[in-house]
């Protein structure tokens, strides 16, 4: 308990440190994107072309010793003209060169509100491309992009931003913000330059990360080895994520637990937010819908969030055993939801200052709040669930923490942090993986014990109904006795009977008897009727010698109805030849299997008298057997009745109970 409160503890003191640093970098998390639709409309309204997006954002550079490094060509030097609006045109545009500006005069940040004209001056390539007619320009992808270039005699203007309709841009796979275009050296005005009007509402960067570069021939669009080796951790994830999604949907339609919902639901929406941009699921669904991608994109991990939530209440139930913990819970789920409604409405409303620090503060807010859930579910954790959970919630968000507060200051989308995420998720779910099966032992092992008690108290109540029956009868006798005058049978009778009592109100509180308790309880009950009937009838008791009487259990009176049915129905309705009863007590192939044979008249005779007395009281003694018998699960085959004949003549009844060891 004490090292796991000391990570805790830890995580707390690394998130208070990076928020204080990460307050001066004014860098958007992926809870903090802005887009202004309605600018794009109004910026290029003018223009020639009007085209459909295709590509979403990525970044430029790569983590360091994950992926190889791409050669992107000969570099284009590059300087910027910063204006705070859009009334200038590409001519007058080239009437300012002056105002044009080396990257390194930029000390600050890109301003979402501001135009960036860029000047691109190949005057340092021309002995390099003029052996190439065509060219493949690489370039940091802009959110909106206009480029200017030569055609004909004309500068003719086409789009390159991600946000912009009919994108002439493309993505160079697996390289995060850096696009390409293909253009011919006959493009280049006054055979030097190239300009552009870009503009990043996205987030904020430093202008000199910007790269520009060509190279004579396009970037292949296919995958090679190497690719396929950097993308082995998200097959890894995705396998992962697979055989959880399939594992929790079956056992949510087993068990009908919500909490496997929750984490299915919680998994699937995990692996679209980690994954979506490099499997192509983005661009499969929102393929012409730039910035419907992008907030869907940043939106995802919330409704993972709110999932996991959700799941986290249902999973250690917290409303019953952690009141406190299940109000901070609801109050996490209530951010989310708060800040996606935020982010819907600022994503139309263009307010990225707004949407900076409102999101930026909330999600400050649930981090905190996280924190102190881990820290209450580890300390006051009451059986081993919490731990999972808790443990497992902790890897979750260490790696959402590292994914947004250990990126560089340039990954403005948090695209080269991924990774830190990839890993945290990757733990959760594996910790999960047995927390859930563990859960789904108790599941099952919670069925299993309220089935077992649920049998108990059938049988207890089938008992309280044989009981009455039972005692209602030997009252019976007794009466019978008292009325002969017969005082030295009746005191017998009497005392037998209080024996019998009070093994049937020990009855009331066990299930079950030991073997000889039975017997010694037939014995007695054989003794009564016999001298309720003036000894009537003969009985006599058979026991294997193989048989522990001392160890075995069956259930209590579970045979006096069949005996009290061979005595009343099959031996005193006989009117010649001895009476006489035998019940055996053996062990066969796992079994206690128990005999109640007579001489009687047999089942033929009682039906043709049609005694509607006498057959409703057996159909009553048997149905509540035959009703204990499956309630306790017994063997299918459990009671055998066999008429015996002699001659064709009805010589008695057999009946066979088995009852399993």
């Amino acid at each position: 308990m004490y090292s796991s409160l000391k990570i805790v503890l830890f995580l707390i003191s690394f998130l208070l440190g990076s928020l204080t640093q990460v307050q001066t970098e004014n860098r958007l998390s992926y809870l903090q994107r802005g887009i202004n639709f309605s600018m794009l409309e109004n910026h290029y309204r003018s223009l020639p072309i009007q085209n459909v997006l295709k590509v979403p954002s990525y970044g430029f550079e790569e983590i360091k010793g994950f992926s190889e490094k791409v050669y992107l060509g000969d570099t284009i030097a590059f300087k910027v003209f910063e204006l705070e609006d859009d009334n200038l045109s590409i001519n007058e545009i080239l009437k300012k060169s002056e105002e044009f500006k080396p990257a390194s005069y930029f000390t600050g940040k890109t301003n979402p509100k501001n135009i960036y004209w860029i000047e691109l001056d190949f005057r340092d390539n021309l002995d390099s491309i003029k052996n190439s007619s065509i060219l493949n320009l690489k370039f940091t992808s802009f959110d909106y992009g206009i480029l200017f270039l030569k055609k004909k005699e004309a500068i003719e203007m086409t789009a390159i931003g991600l946000f912009n309709k009919q994108s002439t841009s493309k993505r160079i796979m697996l390289k995060n913000y850096l696009s390409q275009r293909e253009i011919v050296k006959g493009n280049l005005i006054n055979n030097q330059y190239l300009y552009l009007k870009v503009k990043r509402v996205t987030f904020n960067e430093k202008i000199h990360n910007w790269k520009f570069s060509f190279t004579p021939n396009v970037i292949p669009n296919g995958y090679t080895i190497n690719d396929f080796k950097n993308l082995f951790p998200y097959y890894f994830f995705a396998g992962l994520c697979l055989l959880m999604w399939l594992s929790t949907l079956s056992s949510f339609f087993f068990l009908r637990k919500k909490e496997f919902l929750f984490y299915s639901f919680y998994v699937f929406t995990l692996f679209i937010y980690v994954t979506g941009d490099i499997f192509g699921i983005y661009d499969y669904f929102f393929s012409g819908y730039g910035i419907v991608q992008h907030w869907f994109s940043q939106s995802f991990i919330l409704f993972a969030n709110i999932a996991y939530a959700f799941f986290f209440m249902h999973y250690i139930r917290t409303k019953k055993d952690y009141p406190l913990l299940h109000f901070l819970m609801k109050t996490i789920i209530a951010l989310h939801i708060l800040v996606l409604g935020i982010m819907f409405i600022f994503y139309s409303q263009s307010y990225l200052d707004g949407l900076n620090y409102i999101v930026g503060t909330l999600m400050k807010i649930v981090y905190f709040l996280s924190i102190i859930v881990m820290v209450y579910i580890i300390v006051k954790a009451k059986n081993p669930l919490a731990y999972f959970v808790g443990f497992a919630s902790i890897a979750f968000l260490i790696g959402t923490l590292a994914h947004v507060y250990l990126a560089s200051p340039d990954d403005g989308l948090l695209l080269n942090s991924r990774y830190f995420l990839l890993i945290g998720c990757s733990v959760e779910i594996i910790i999960f993986a047995f927390g859930l099966n563990y859960k789904v032992n108790l599941e099952f092992q919670e069925n299993l014990s309220l089935q077992k008690k649920a049998s108990i108290e059938k049988a207890k109540a089938l008992r309280a109904q044989l009981n009455p029956h039972f005692i209602f009868n030997s009252l019976n006798a007794i009466q019978h006795l008292v009325t002969l005058n017969d005082k030295k049978s009746t005191l017998k009778y009497i005392s037998k009977f209080g024996n019998l009592i009070r093994s049937v109100l020990e009855s009331s509180i066990e299930t079950n008897a030991m073997l000889n308790e039975e017997i010694k309880m037939i014995e007695d009950y054989l003794e009564l009727e016999s001298l309720r009937f003036d000894n009537a009838f003969s009985y006599k008791i058979n026991i294997d010698e193989n048989l522990d009487l001392n160890t075995i259990e069956i259930p209590f009176m579970i045979l006096q109805p069949f005996v009290e049915n061979a005595i009343i129905h099959g031996l005193l309705p006989k009117k010649n030849g001895p009476k006489q009863l035998i019940i055996n007590f053996k062990e066969e192939n796992g079994f206690v299997v128990c005999e109640i044979d007579d001489n009687g008249v047999g089942r033929r005779h009682v039906k043709k008298e049609k005694r509607s007395y006498q057959k409703e009281k057996k159909s009553r003694g048997l149905e509540i057997t035959k009703q204990r018998l499956a309630s306790l699960n017994k063997h299918q085959d459990a009671i055998k009745i066999l008429d015996k004949y002699i001659d064709g003549k009805s010589s008695g009844t057999k009946v066979t109970i088995k009852i399993p060891l």
